[in-house]
């Protein structure tokens, strides 16, 4: 119960603030910009690839326990 209510919150809240903002697209091109660079910098790097690479592995392995975590956090 207590992980829909937060859900909820997580949901209406973005939600407001895509309607409230005056400028939303001024807010988030400073992010957007950021991201495009380090994407840039992740495809040029072949030690940030591998690193990625191993982080990516790393949650295949784990991904039926963050499954069994999340669907034990909605049943209560």
């Amino acid at each position: 119960m207590i992980g829909k209510l937060i859900l909820t919150a997580i949901v209406l809240g973005g939600g407001a603030l895509l309607l409230l903002s005056d400028s939303f697209e001024i807010f988030i091109s400073p992010f957007a910009s950021a991201a495009a660079s380090d994407i840039e910098n992740i495809q040029n790097d072949p030690v940030i690839q591998n690193k990625f690479s191993q982080a990516l592995d790393a949650l295949y392995e784990n991904l039926g326990k963050i499954q069994f975590s999340i669907s034990d956090l909605f049943k209560n």
